[in-house]
């Protein structure tokens, strides 16, 4: 079974982070596409501030990042499932007011997009050209497990993440924060 992986906050006290950092605004960088990044990239600094009382989850609402934020707990955990699709890329996280600098987080870009919608069972809106604008109810064609990688990009729309069972298993057991897992019949 195939599940929609979503960055979602679970409480009010967890931290979300809008901007963009500088370096992958003014190279215009996505660690969205489901495709292997070949160029090096310098550490990237993000400015964030943090309210009193915010907490940072594992895998970090870091909107402008452009892809997964996530920390040495999980990459550790995919390194133990042996799941070999992912790159990362250093981030180093700096609040404003404090300058404190926290390292323990990386970009991560999953390497692999899968053509897997139903479209006879999907209720999209679709723009002019035929691009997903919104997801009113998703399906997905029959899946072999056996021929997908555990963890992708939905090619039809990229910035959702596809994951299987396994992963889902182990990510809910470990408590890791800032996840949300959601049936395809259940995503909108």
């Amino acid at each position: 079974m195939y599940w929609i992986m979503a960055t979602e906050l679970q409480d009010d006290d967890e931290i979300i982070i809008y901007e963009t950092p500088q370096y992958i605004e003014v190279h215009d960088l996505s660690f969205e596409e489901g495709e292997k990044i070949t160029n090096t990239y310098p550490e990237i600094s993000l400015n964030y501030e943090k309210e009193p009382g915010e907490v940072f989850t594992d895998n970090l609402a870091a909107l402008g990042c452009h892809g997964l934020v996530i920390n040495e707990k999980i990459r550790q955990k995919i390194k133990e499932l042996d799941i070999n699709n992912l790159q990362y890329f250093d981030l180093k996280l700096i609040e404003k007011n404090t300058k404190k600098e926290t390292i323990d987080y990386k970009i991560a870009n999953i390497i692999g997009a899968v053509n897997c919608l139903d479209y006879d069972n999907c209720d999209l809106v679709l723009s002019s050209t035929g691009s997903i604008l919104f997801i009113e109810k998703l399906a997905f064609i029959d899946l072999d497990e056996d021929k997908l990688p555990e963890i992708f990009r939905l090619g039809e729309f990229l910035p959702l993440i596809v994951v299987n069972d396994r992963i889902k298993q182990e990510f809910e057991a470990e408590g890791f924060t800032g996840f949300v897992f959601y049936r395809p019949e259940d995503y909108s």
